[in-house]
């Protein structure tokens, strides 16, 4: 299949990003011809574009910043400038009948890329990864943006849910075009291992540190301040507690803001944004790992952390019951209750022979469904939707 990728990718920071760049590396494994639209930011690109070396072409248009808070709507001028954008890109290319399917890579690209599509008469693909479902079943987007998404969704040949709850939350908004495909990761890169000596000491972590981890674009909806105020109430119990936040973010500043307040900034670690690449190490450091989002779709971090054998703890939510059994392959509390959470952290800290069951229970399940499945199935869908 001759494939054309409208969505966010590397740098853009977040899961949408690291998802598209696994979709399409595994699709051109395949030996699908991929040519990649996506947006950077013009200090992105003075950096060096990461994906310059990419197994496929990417078409880069610039935007003023990167939105990863999609479950709020972006103002009308990014809007504007992110759909010429993608218009400048894509239209030639289907203009000269060099496509054959076009994938979009979240919800908010629904106002302007299956549109786009018809136009041309090519068969349109939308994944929705969540973030702006739970704006729209939230009241988050106003009447007129809301209808616009809504009709966007429905005009795809096909919308992928990228976990099983998110599709049933789609089909409560009258979408009728639905599929499941639950998120995976390569078990081969994501797997345990012992923690990286030289890159603990590098982090400032000493050998009988329990550490913690966190791993995100420290957004409101993944509530990351709950990371720092249930290891405060946790150190008391358990002193030799190290939190490790891994990803970069609008929570950051508060987050130093609260260590301070509290006092727990000497066991506060911090890795900024880090490449992919960085992640299995950073995994492999941590004891446990925390995620105490309000909402998820299915979150990459959990899946990698499982597939790390390391001990998973997350808000007991939709998404993280669909990968979690409490108890035997990592552990729930309810949402923004940091005295559970604190309970959980401690429990886990104490107890070595926990872990190691936990993660090895959550590495086994993790082992059960593989990227190449998930590859397998957006083949079928995409196969469908041009038949």
């Amino acid at each position: 299949m001759r494939i054309a990728y409208a969505g966010t990718l590397p740098p853009h920071p977040g899961g949408s990003a690291m998802l598209g760049l696994d979709l399409l590396l595994g699709l051109a494994r395949r030996g699908h011809a991929i040519t990649a639209v996506a947006p950077i930011t013009p200090a992105a690109r003075a950096g060096g574009d990461p994906l310059a070396g990419a197994p496929f072409p990417v078409i880069r248009y610039e935007i003023p910043r990167f939105e990863s808070a999609p479950n709020r709507p972006a103002s009308e001028e990014f809007r504007a400038t992110e759909t010429d954008g993608v218009a400048r890109a894509l239209s030639p290319l289907l203009a000269a009948g060099r496509i054959d399917l076009v994938v979009a890579g979240r919800e908010t690209f629904a106002t302007h890329v299956p549109a786009l599509a018809r136009r041309f008469a090519v068969p349109a693909v939308l994944l929705a990864q969540g973030c702006t479902t739970w704006g729209l079943l939230g009241g988050e987007y106003p009447a007129a943006l809301r209808r616009a998404l809504l009709d966007g969704l429905a005009g795809a040949d096909c919308v992928i849910a990228v976990a099983r709850h998110l599709a049933t939350a789609l089909r409560a908004l009258g979408l009728t075009r639905v599929e499941a495909i639950p998120n995976a990761v390569d078990a081969r890169v994501f797997a345990p291992g012992p923690a990286d000596a030289a890159l603990r000491t590098a982090l400032g972590l000493d050998a009988a540190d329990v550490v913690v981890a966190h791993v995100s674009n420290l957004k409101d909806i993944k509530r990351p301040l709950d990371v720092v105020r249930a290891a405060h109430a946790a150190l008391a119990r358990h002193p030799t507690l190290a939190v490790l936040i891994v990803g970069d973010g609008a929570g950051r500043a508060p987050i130093e803001a609260e260590c301070a307040r509290a006092g727990i900034a000497a066991r506060v670690r911090y890795t900024g944004w880090v490449t992919r690449d960085a992640v299995p190490d950073l995994l492999r450091l941590a004891d446990m790992v925390v995620m105490p989002s309000a909402a998820e779709a299915l979150a990459l971090a959990y899946l990698e952390t499982q597939a790390c054998g390391r001990v998973l703890i997350a808000s007991d939510i939709p998404a993280a019951r669909e990968v979690i059994e409490d108890g035997a392959t990592g552990l729930l509390f309810p949402v923004g209750d940091v005295g559970a959470l604190a309970d959980c952290i401690v429990r886990a800290a104490a107890d070595a022979p926990l872990r190691a069951a936990l993660g090895a229970r959550a590495r086994a399940a993790a082992e059960v469904r593989g990227l190449d499945d998930a590859l397998d199935d957006y083949e079928r869908v995409f196969a469908g939707a041009l038949g």
